[in-house]
């Protein structure tokens, strides 16, 4: 059974409940970067941490640092959403 994908809601409530960013503050597209909302690396780490949490797998640091904004963030998450569970 596959998760639903990881959208751009699912995004904007971790930065709401998580990050403490006011609603009208996330920006409704996907070409934003994280730095632009004025996220520093801590909030980036929270992120991270959240979206370990709410789907169970882990993000290594190496890949979370290439992560730099929505569109990567929702690509990578629904790329290990859908990979193949390892044997």
């Amino acid at each position: 059974m596959s998760s639903p994908p990881f959208t751009h809601a699912d995004l904007k409530e971790i930065l709401v409940e998580r990050i403490g960013l006011a609603e009208a503050d996330v920006p409704d597209g996907e070409d934003v970067l994280f730095a632009d909302l004025g996220l520093d690396s801590l909030a980036v780490v929270e992120i991270q941490l959240a979206v370990q949490q709410i789907y169970g797998f882990s993000i290594s640091d190496e890949d979370a640092g290439a992560i730099q904004g929505f569109a990567e963030a929702i690509d990578y998450v629904n790329g290990r959403l859908t990979a193949p569970e390892p044997v």
